[in-house]
């Protein structure tokens, strides 16, 4: 009866909730189109609010029903640079300009210029057209709930000129951008002019993520103050501010932080966020010259999880500074790379672990780390660790395996994203040895996973006349796994039949990917893809399995945990 009234709209909180669950699903969002008015009016602004990020259009089509919605002066001009006139004819049933809630100025760039390319309109520039959707949106009354802006490719495309004009007609009609909640700004190429980011800090109020990511170019430091002044601005702003991600060579962390040592985090912590921020990450930034760390976390009343992704952490005063905290340091992520000095001692890390190890969630590591510190990480994170539930780990030895296996048994109540890499470890470590290595967790992994997985990627040596990855398969038919990867050493074809046989036929999974090689003149030199391979995609998706590559399946731990928290 429930099942009747949704169908027929008799429900229609519950069928938006239906569908806004479905909203990343895009070919079921496009079935639910044709079920009815209700369905029709629900489906179309979920499909509609960000239609530039879709993976693989085919022809760009949107940016023609988009560009309809123009006034009779802007498409004369259009015409005038080649656009055929019949892209104007049609009458849309929706305004769809008016559903967009996110924007990408890199997808939108991206799309752009396939869009020409596919319409052979080269006379047109992609920065005119930049400015033209950004005019349809405003008077539309378009309202954003995520902006991100991505600097490098958007000056490649769009000329300072049309870029300056689409955020001087944003700054005039600011109900464009005052509901956006995720604010993303990547500064990867140095401009003349920051007045833009005036938009941000002077309209939005109500951002609760904010993310700050910035490249390794030494020429910001020309603009470190213009930088910093409109940061602390967008960030003192804001009202209810839950998140900051600060990623990768962010200048008021790391290139900045040699030449202005004095330079407090605290600084970037506004009095009123000090009780609303739940979320802070860092990737990629050099804490070892950062003052004041103690000071900025203390005052933070709200925060619930820390998340530290490939900084360089170690032989700095950054532990020692979170070891005299006077409060829980909740350190819910740590993934630790490579640092300079070869000379590192544990007994910081340790401390770490310490006191802050029964919060971690999200544990990895590099393949090129020190051994030796690389198998002390794994005997603390078997004293200090209980609740891990994302653990990517290198095995690098036998011994480092077997307490591998032993740290998944202890996490088997809580792991659910598991990555474990063979194949990549050192470029001169012997076949043989990889295989032994490869041999020893895929006879035991099946005995210690739980019953079920969101993700396993498992990076390879084996051999190709071995038979320990069929028993792997054979051992952990209960397991079911959402998402599983293989990258190998050896040919596809030689581990096909049996990921057929054991997983295919069995749909244990819902996406598989799997990269290898290929045979050329008996030479495996080539790496192949099993999404390139049509006749086996075909065949696994007639059992409903969803074939991917194996790069566009692989998980980004930051990426991951910025999706979670």
């Amino acid at each position: 009866m429930s099942c009747s009234k949704i169908l027929l709209g008799d429900l229609p909180e519950l069928t938006s909730d239906i569908l806004e669950y479905l909203r990343d699903d895009i070919p079921t969002l496009r079935s639910c189109i044709l079920v009815n008015r209700l369905w029709c009016h629900t489906a179309i602004p979920l499909l509609w609010k960000d239609p530039f990020s879709m993976k693989y259009p085919k022809n760009f089509r949107f940016i023609d029903i988009y560009l309809q919605r123009l006034n009779e002066q802007d498409k004369a001009k259009l015409s005038e640079y080649g656009v055929n006139k019949n892209l104007f004819l049609s009458n849309s049933l929706f305004n769809y300009s008016m559903f967009i809630k996110n924007l990408n100025t890199q997808t939108i760039c991206f799309s752009i210029v396939n869009w020409i390319k596919i319409n052979k309109v080269i006379t047109c520039s992609a920065g005119f057209i930049f400015l033209l959707l950004i005019k349809i949106f405003v008077e539309n009354e378009a309202k954003l709930r995520t902006f991100e802006l991505e600097i490098a490719y958007t000056f490649l495309n769009v000329n300072s000129e049309n870029f300056n004009s689409a955020f001087d007609l944003i700054l005039h009609n600011p109900k464009f951008i005052n509901n956006i909640r995720n604010l993303k700004l990547h500064f990867n190429e140095e401009i003349i002019n920051y007045k833009f980011l005036r938009c941000f800090h002077s309209n939005c109020k109500l951002i609760s993520s904010l993310h700050f990511k910035f490249s390794e170019y030494e020429s910001f430091n020309h603009d470190y103050v213009t930088i910093e002044k409109q940061l602390l601005q967008i960030i003192n702003s804001q009202r209810d501010l839950e998140k900051i991600f600060f990623a990768y060579n962010n200048p008021l962390y790391s290139n900045l932080s040699s030449s202005y040592n004095s330079f407090p985090l605290y600084n970037i912590i506004d009095p009123k966020s000090s009780n609303t921020l739940k979320v802070i990450m860092f990737h990629g930034i050099n804490f070892r010259n950062i003052l004041y760390i103690k000071e900025a976390f203390e005052q933070l009343n709200a925060l619930e999880s820390i998340h530290i992704l490939y900084c360089h952490i170690l032989n700095s005063n950054f532990i020692q500074q979170i070891i005299e905290i006077n409060k829980p340091f909740k350190l819910r992520s740590l993934f630790m790379i490579r640092e300079d000095d070869e000379k590192l001692q544990i007994e910081p890390i340790q401390a770490l672990f310490q006191k802050s190890g029964k919060y971690l969630e999200n544990l990895g590591f590099k393949p090129f780390m020190n051994n030796e510190l690389k198998h002390k990480l794994l005997e603390l994170i078997n004293t200090y660790c209980i609740g891990i539930k994302y653990f990517d780990l290198n095995v690098f030895s036998i011994q480092s395996a077997c307490l591998a296996l032993s740290l998944i048994k202890n996490f088997i109540q809580n792991i659910n994203y598991l990555s474990i890499d063979v194949h990549s470890y050192n470029t001169l470590f012997m076949y043989d040895e990889k295989n032994e290595l490869s041999t020893k967790l895929l006879l035991n992994l099946a005995y210690i996973l739980p019953n079920k997985l969101e993700y396993l990627n498992l990076e390879l040596g084996i051999n190709n006349t071995s038979n320990d990855l069929e028993e792997f398969l054979k051992n952990s038919k209960h397991i079911f796994i959402r998402k599983l990867l293989f990258r190998i050493n050896i040919l596809i074809g030689d581990i096909l039949p049996c990921i057929k046989e054991h997983i295919m036929k069995e749909r244990r999974v819902e996406y598989i990917a799997i990269e290898g090689y290929y045979n050329s003149n008996y030479l495996y030199n080539y790496k192949k893809d099993l999404f390139t391979m049509t006749d086996e995609l075909r065949e696994f998706e007639s059992y409903n399995i969803k074939v991917k590559k194996y790069n566009y399946l692989y998980i980004k731990a930051h990426e991951l945990i910025d999706k979670i928290y």
